[in-house]
């Protein structure tokens, strides 16, 4: 059994040019971290910002440490270096554009006295704090691929496919072990996904907390830096880089095989070009891809139908 302390916590937050959301939202954690019953810290990896976010954490919140990586590492690595540098074995990573209500962090960390947890994922509203994002999911492989699927209206504790990579604690050792978030996902998308799924591969399990509450300006971030056609792609090229790394059960990807010419050749005949542009970028990173799902299968303790189904059956 490997032991967590729950005596503390450290609170991550990955900034890139988000001064003014930094503005409207820190103050949200720093209440959360205190309403906690225990030690805390607030790190912001500000990931080589040009609008003053780093001088504005330090002049109003010396409280919080900065940490400013030599050049622009993207979310994933940036995140991966916030927990590397983390001193408690409970990590709550957020994004830089989420406001935490004050009770939010406690419903989280009472569940890592689990020993066999690997994350707690936070129920997600907008910034309007009316209109639901997300909470629950689950994964579902049909027609040769691979889902992300919402279950709705779920109001208690339950088993979830993934923890939102910017608003959910994660155990840090194991955060590690898995070596964090991988950047073939770069810039953005699936990424926690990823994680999570490896985890449960493992005997590692992600719970949803509906008790714990938090609201999110969604794409606050990543819309500065790309437009929505483009977050289409690389999100569809994801998909494909998702299912190849981490599907290896034979009778699945071999569906997979199977299903791809034919869809593909649809949307290439309804001149649907999304998938088709997906796929082609996809096929840029299958060397890494091949290489990544020889060590996957090695590190596997669960195949993908018997993850899925202790997913599904809670």
């Amino acid at each position: 059994m490997e032991m967590v302390s729950l005596k503390g916590i450290s609170i991550v937050i990955t900034n890139w040019n988000g001064k003014d959301l930094l503005g409207k939202c820190l103050p949200s954690v720093v209440t959360a971290a205190n309403y906690f019953q225990g030690d805390n810290e607030i790190i912001v990896v500000d990931d080589c910002s040009t609008d003053g976010s780093t001088d504005f954490v330090k002049e109003n919140y010396p409280q919080v440490r900065v940490i400013t990586p030599p050049y622009n590492l993207g979310f994933q690595e940036a995140s991966n270096l916030g927990v590397a540098e983390s001193k408690w074995d409970i990590v709550v990573l957020l994004n830089n554009d989420i406001i935490v209500r004050q009770d939010s962090i406690p419903p989280l960390v009472e569940h890592f006295r689990k020993d066999d947890l690997f994350s707690v994922s936070s129920k997600l509203f907008m910034w309007d704090e009316v209109t639901f994002l997300a909470g629950k999911r689950k994964g579902v492989f049909e027609k040769g691929y691979f889902k992300s699927v919402d279950v709705p209206d779920v109001d208690e504790t339950s088993s979830t496919l993934f923890t939102t990579g910017g608003a959910g604690a994660f155990h840090r050792r194991r955060f590690l072990e898995l070596q964090g978030f991988d950047r073939l996902y770069h810039p953005a998308y699936w990424e926690d996904i990823d994680l999570c799924y490896r985890a449960w591969k493992r005997g590692w399990r992600s719970l949803y907390e509906p008790k714990s509450v938090m609201y999110h300006k969604h794409r606050a971030t990543i819309s500065k830096k790309m437009k929505s056609r483009k977050l289409g792609y690389i999100t569809g090229r994801n998909s494909y880089l998702f299912l190849w790394k981490n599907i290896t059960d034979r009778d699945l990807f071999l569906k997979h095989l199977l299903a791809l010419p034919i869809s593909l050749l649809k949307d290439l005949i309804k001149f649907k070009m999304r998938f088709p542009i997906c796929f082609a970028l996809a096929l840029l990173r299958l060397s890494k891809v091949a290489y990544l799902r020889i060590r996957e299968r090695k590190g596997a303790k669960l195949t993908d139908k018997e993850a899925l189904k202790i997913i599904e059956q809670g």
